[in-house]
């Protein structure tokens, strides 16, 4: 009997060890490797946005109450794509209505600028903190923020401005 009661505790001990054991490996992974967010991000530009992956990306959000006033905005160009052919091919597709399209000159290189907006209207109080470019429930391209708060009623209009080489 004595010996089974001190194998129990030693398989006990044995788990508890094991617990600790990777509990200090998860802490040692989050402390040594470093984090990464869109601002140290320093070479994120127009221009080499382009050249990486040959599509940049902006995104406005405009928050209006019940009454249409604005009381919220947000703007940014970190985006994440997903799905660079699909989002190409649905590009394509909006491309061929000129009042989605224009063609720009920069520095001598003509580029082509879709613009793309959805809508929302909430019908209970939330908290946004991502915007996204979907098809089919597969997410295309997204736009992570700052988060905001959304009252029941609120109307949310995101603006994605996408600029390719034409």
């Amino acid at each position: 009997m004595n010996f089974l009661k001190k194998s129990l505790y030693l398989i006990n001990h044995f788990i508890k060890v094991r617990k600790l054991f990777k509990s200090l490996l998860f802490l040692a992974v989050l402390i040594f490797i470093p984090s990464l967010s869109f601002a140290q991000l320093e070479d994120h530009s127009f221009e080499s946005s382009i050249e990486d992956g040959g599509i940049y990306i902006f995104v406005q959000i405009q928050i209006r109450d019940s009454n249409q006033n604005l009381v919220g905005y947000i703007e940014t160009d970190r985006i994440t794509v997903e799905n660079l052919e699909e989002l190409s091919l649905i590009l394509d597709d909006m491309s061929k209505n000129p009042e989605n399209t224009t063609i720009v000159t920069f520095d001598d290189k003509k580029f082509q600028v879709i613009t793309g907006v959805g809508n929302a209207k909430y019908l209970s109080d939330t908290l946004v903190s991502r915007s996204a470019i979907t098809n089919d429930g597969k997410s295309l391209a997204y736009a992570n923020y700052n988060g905001f708060s959304i009252m029941e009623g609120e109307f949310v209009t995101t603006t994605w401005t996408m600029v390719r080489p034409a």
